[in-house]
């Protein structure tokens, strides 16, 4: 068994709420592609992660673009339905950004960090808002290709950094949807219960009714 490609990622390092993220819309449902056997040079169950397709580290030192055109390009992909394609520009807008605030002297991984957690969050802020964003944006791709476990990880990395609103929301109703598809009803119902909640508060009518139509379909 070899060992895992250290990949070169901003969510590896997310730990703030991400602010000015865009809202995104709802992404439909796709069936469940069936189960194909692992690679045998992959650890079993990494396929299955956010980081499942994230750049390598000699892969990620090498991306030179801007990371905002990148990120750019990976929407319109995405729109396009183009997901594999967006997920792999969303990986490379990770790694942009990462170089980026290393050329600028201001990114540190919390591994070398001596400081508090805290004063680590406040030091790589921009960083650690633009991981949460794109960890939003990457499983919603992998809920449109029907990698749902990819997805529902995802969506935990983005929920624990604390996306800001409405994403958020959002967030917890793609995720019970996933877990819907999985078969798990009751996580299922959790996440619909806290996207009606959450929906309400916001003041998104809308979007409300459909949670509210997915919570009782489950019920």
């Amino acid at each position: 068994m070899s060992k895992l490609p250290k990949v070169i990622s901003v969510t590896a390092i997310a730990l703030l709420a991400c602010q000015g993220c865009a809202a995104l819309p709802i992404m439909s449902a796709l069936p469940v592609p069936s189960k194909t056997s692992s690679s045998p040079q992959i650890e079993a169950g990494w396929e299955k992660t956010c980081y499942a397709d994230a750049l390598t580290k000699n892969q990620g030192s090498k991306i030179s673009e801007n990371s905002e055109n990148l990120e750019v390009s990976a929407d319109k992909l995405a729109e396009a339905g183009k997901h594999k394609e967006a997920i792999g520009k969303y990986n490379e807008a990770s790694a942009a950004a990462l170089n980026e605030e290393i050329a600028g002297g201001h990114a540190e991984t919390i591994e070398n960090y001596t400081g508090d957690v805290e004063g680590f969050r406040e030091e790589n802020r921009s960083l650690i808002q633009k991981s949460a964003e794109l960890n939003f944006k990457i499983g919603q791709s992998y809920i449109q290709l029907g990698k749902l476990e990819s997805a529902i990880d995802c969506f935990d990395g983005t929920l624990k950094i604390g996306i800001l609103p409405p994403n958020d929301a959002i967030a917890h109703l793609n995720r019970g949807d996933a877990y819907e598809r999985m078969g798990d009803k009751t996580k299922a119902k959790t996440d619909f219960q806290q996207a009606v909640a959450l929906f309400k508060k916001y003041n998104q009518p809308t979007y409300q009714k459909i949670s509210e139509q997915r919570l009782q379909a489950i019920k």
